[in-house]
């Protein structure tokens, strides 16, 4: 399969497009500088003609900058209109396949009750944000095109993403719970999001959302614990709410708000994860 994979020079990206060439599919890039196509209408629509496949991962990090009006127009706008462009790019062509990212912030904050892909969405800035970005697939999907929308949960990878950010306080002893450490992080090593990815690619059922995450979420509090765990140190020093809120502002309840989601239909679907549990995964990432 060809494929034409947007958002390639990312933490992920870099993942999947090794992923994919791996496993016998040809991927072409499309972004700035140093990628095969760019998102000038002319370039964007030769590479979605040329392949079989798009993947879009695009997308500014929501942890980049503080959030302001601004910045909140970024964050939208760099999902909503490379989306866009593909749908429509891919709807001129009249057949393919669109597999698009999307977040668990979808559900918006939520208790730890477990959430399948038939939750509805919540309310907040990501929520919405979410909403609109799988909306934005829309232009394919009633064009013929079969589309599947991934709500990625926290991705683990030592060189890339939240663990990687966490390491070194963790190393020196200086690890802990983010705030009450009760909220549920729904994370996903970055080997089975590729997988995941690749097995939608290949499923000719395979459309709607799908939830990104491992079927065993954890508490904040549990994630620290097993963290230290498996470096060998402490992990009891919690970094107060105060202090997040005050350096991130709105965006510190990507840190302290909880969501249990599950991947259900992957699972129905028959995908299987390597990485279930958070120890063995951790220790799969950090040679432990």
């Amino acid at each position: 399969m060809k494929i034409l994979l947007g958002g390639a020079s990312g933490f992920v990206g870099q993942h999947l497009q090794r992923h994919l060439e791996r496993h016998g599919h040809e991927v072409r890039t499309l972004g700035r500088a140093g990628a095969q196509h760019d998102w000038s209408e002319p370039s964007l629509a030769a590479g979605v003609a040329a392949c079989d496949a798009v993947v879009n991962l695009s997308g500014e990090n929501v942890l980049a900058r503080r959030w302001n009006a601004h910045q909140k127009e970024r964050l939208r706008s760099s999902r909503l209109t490379t989306t866009g462009a593909l749908a429509r790019a891919l709807a001129a062509k009249g057949s393919g396949v669109f597999v698009c990212a999307s977040a668990i912030g979808y559900y918006g904050p939520r208790d730890a009750a477990p959430l399948d892909e038939s939750a509805p969405a919540g309310a907040d800035f990501l929520a919405l944000q979410c909403r609109d970005w799988e909306a934005a697939t829309a232009p394919a999907a009633a064009a013929g095109v079969r589309c599947a929308q991934v709500r990625i949960g926290i991705v683990l990878g030592r060189d890339g993403g939240a663990l990687a950010k966490m390491l070194l306080p963790f190393r020196l002893g200086l690890g802990g719970p983010l705030g009450h450490g009760r909220q549920v992080q729904s994370w996903i090593h970055v080997a089975d999001l590729c997988a995941l990815f690749r097995f939608l690619l290949e499923s000719p059922a395979a459309r709607g959302p799908f939830n990104g995450t491992a079927p065993n979420p954890v508490t904040q509090r549990e994630f620290a614990r097993t963290l230290g765990r498996v470096l060998a140190r402490p992990a009891f020093l919690p970094l107060p709410a105060f202090v997040l809120r005050l350096g991130l502002g709105e965006a510190s309840g990507l840190l302290l708000d909880g969501v249990a989601a599950r991947p259900v239909k992957a699972l129905a679907a028959g995908f299987r994860f390597e990485h279930a549990e958070l120890e063995p995964a951790l220790r799969d990432l950090l040679g432990r």
